[in-house]
């Protein structure tokens, strides 16, 4: 409840704020007053310039007519005449505006083009040094081959060689082993 009467008396406008109120809208009120003042004058001048345009119309006649009615054909055209001479600005300012950026935009591109012609450069060294090596590499390994092959024969003469001095040997061992029997 005690609550409620401070916001009353919260939201209750002072008496600096009433004055201020009230002087707006006597201003308000005069401001209303001339503006009555003024909308009454002008529909007295534009039906004075009615009257006027109906008896110009009356003096002229067709010919006036005829003159008005081209006038206002040219107004139109320049109206219409100005609108695309608008809308063509406005395409050329866009058109423009779109230039500049793919200009930036090629611009980048080039430069993104030249890292990547660089990168693939460097990348085509490695891949030829790797190849060089992978070539170096096998041709050492081909040349281990050969050369096991090579020690495999010279091996196998040898094991053929040894079989046959161990025979030779048995043979011979055999041969004393009989002979030293009497």
């Amino acid at each position: 409840m005690l609550r409620l009467e401070q916001l009353r008396t919260q939201s209750k406008p002072d008496t600096s704020d009433v004055s201020r109120i009230a002087h707006l809208e006597r201003e308000i009120a005069t401001a209303q007053s001339g503006l009555e003042k003024l909308q009454s004058q002008s529909s007295t001048i534009e039906e004075a310039i009615k009257a006027l345009e109906k008896k110009i119309l009356d003096i002229g006649g067709s010919r006036l007519l005829a003159q008005k009615s081209k006038v206002d054909g040219l107004k139109l055209h320049i109206n219409l005449a100005n609108e695309e001479v608008t809308k063509a600005e406005v395409a050329m300012a866009k058109a423009e505006k779109d230039s500049v950026k793919l200009e930036s935009s090629i611009a980048s591109n080039r430069q993104g083009l030249e890292e990547v012609e660089a990168d693939l450069e460097k990348l085509s060294e490695s891949l030829q040094e790797v190849k060089d090596y992978v070539a170096d590499i096998r041709a050492k390994v081909e040349a281990a081959q050969a050369e096991v092959e090579n020690s495999k024969d010279d091996l196998d003469n040898l094991k053929a060689e040894l079989s046959e001095k161990t025979e030779e040997i048995q043979a011979f061992r055999a041969k004393e082993v009989r002979n030293s029997i009497p």
